[in-house]
């Protein structure tokens, strides 16, 4: 028979090949149960399916703060602020016939 010798912390231990595919085969046996004990219970999902996953009932989200609600404007507030954007605008409209003034008189 093949013997494997490995170290143990300080000690030697000495086994055969053939006790190390019998406790291999013994894990693999275990898991497979494990297996299917979570699959059974239907934490396990084993086949992903398009689209959004669905929800487990184990697993919560972690709850999101709601945002705040915006102030209101009062309505004299919003009409400075549409004066001030006419304002804005009347003066963009003005800079081409200023330059246009400009050029004719050069």
């Amino acid at each position: 028979m093949n013997q494997v010798v490995y170290s143990s912390g300080d000690v030697l231990k000495r086994t055969t090949v053939k006790d190390i595919l019998a406790a291999i085969d013994a894990e693999i046996a275990r898991l497979k149960q494990v297996k299917t004990l979570l699959s059974a219970s239907g934490a396990f999902v084993a086949k992903r399916k398009p689209g959004r996953p669905a929800k487990v009932a184990s697993v919560e989200a972690p709850k999101v703060q709601k945002a705040r609600k915006r102030c209101k404007m009062s309505s004299e507030a919003r009409e400075r602020i549409r004066r001030a954007q006419i304002k804005r605008w009347a003066a963009l409209k003005e800079t081409p016939k200023a330059k246009k003034k400009a050029a004719k008189a050069a």
